[in-house]
């Protein structure tokens, strides 16, 4: 299965409150937490009772006696450094801390990804490096809900906006950009190809998902936009804790996505996994801007108004696409976008709209 290797785990955190929370999730994952070192001291003596370990240090700057040249000091090839600002927020002169977070989901969410891409670069310290280009991802509160057609002709508009856009193929379960833009063999680039006048598709797999962060720091010196399409993200807020390569595009996302899109339908059913969903992901504290976008025939628009009143996602904007299937099925049998074959349907008039929006 893929299973991500976890280290051993020592606490030097004062705070108990903080240090509680930290522990317990830690704990509830089944990871081991051999120390909880209170001041500098009873750090170095853990570390040096672990020797020969794989050590994952999670400190914070209001541990006694602490210093950023002893903490630099500790780290050495197996050993990753990750550290969070104080109870007031402050880095006390500490370079790249993590503000903490507000709870255990959030906490694994930072976390795993450290553990996750530290191989490539230990030891480790966390960089917090983003990518220059803005990151979209998009995913589908369930199946079929219009997620993957959202994807490829929102990231078309873009292009057609004039800025250069990559669209990553990243729904592992069922991954469909190759077949509706009548691509071959886009697994096997070393880096992605070139669809149309600013458009680029790229595709990950198990066989290449190594060293993915990597690539797409790389693209973003090229392109203005880059925009996953994750496929369904029902089950979000538990996959930020799972150690299998699959997850680890939807935890980088959550983690570096300047936009996230969650797709559903308008059927009483979909409104009620979009609420459940909203409700359990508005325990994470997402610094992305949230659009909830909803799908909808153009003769029944009275989803979207619904679930924007009944949403519990803070400082998300619905919005509503009037879903034209026959369009949607000629740009499929065409192995095309909307905006080539059916440009003056309802739904890509709305796309338009949306990208506009995103490019500002």
């Amino acid at each position: 299965m893929d299973y991500v290797e976890i280290p051993t785990v020592i606490t030097a955190i004062s705070d108990p409150e903080f240090e509680g929370l930290v522990s317990s999730a830690l704990f509830s994952q089944g990871w081991n937490v051999v120390a909880r070192a209170l001041d500098m001291s009873e750090l170095k003596a853990a570390v040096q009772q672990s020797a020969g370990k794989k050590l994952l240090i999670i400190f914070s700057p209001d541990l006694t006696g602490v210093s950023n040249s002893e903490i630099g000091a500790l780290a050495r090839d197996g050993i990753s450094i990750f550290g969070f600002t104080d109870q007031s927020g402050g880095d006390r002169g500490f370079t790249n801390l993590f503000p903490r977070p507000k709870s255990p989901d959030e906490l694994i969410l930072l976390i795993l990804e450290s553990v996750r891409f530290s191989g490539a670069r230990s030891p480790l310290i966390h960089s917090n490096e983003r990518c220059n280009a803005k990151v979209v991802a998009i995913g589908g509160v369930g199946h079929s809900t219009g997620a993957t057609t959202i994807a490829i002709n929102l990231a078309q508009e873009i292009a057609l906006l004039g800025r250069k856009t990559l669209l990553v193929e990243a729904n592992f379960l069922a991954p469909a950009i190759s077949f509706y833009l009548d691509l071959r063999k886009v697994a096997a680039e070393s880096r992605w190809r070139e669809v149309s006048e600013n458009l680029s598709v790229m595709e990950l797999t198990q066989a290449n998902i190594e060293g993915f962060e990597d690539r797409i720091l790389s693209a973003s010196e090229d392109f203005d936009l880059i925009i996953f399409d994750l496929g369904s993200v029902a089950f979000l807020t538990h996959e930020l804790s799972d150690r299998r390569w699959g997850s680890s595009v939807k935890i980088w996302t959550m983690r570096c996505a300047d936009i996230f899109i969650f797709t559903g339908g308008p059927s009483v059913i979909s409104q009620k996994r979009f609420a459940d969903f909203c409700q359990k992901l508005s325990n994470l504290s997402l610094s992305a801007r949230t659009f909830l976008a909803i799908t909808e025939s153009a003769q029944k628009q009275s989803g979207a108004k619904a679930l924007a009143k009944d949403k519990e996602l803070s400082g998300a904007i619905t919005w509503n696409f009037p879903w034209d299937a026959r369009s949607c099925l000629t740009a499929t049998t065409e192995r095309s976008t909307l905006a080539q074959v059916v440009d003056r349907s309802a739904l890509r008039k709305a796309l338009v709209k949306f990208a506009q929006v995103l490019v500002q």
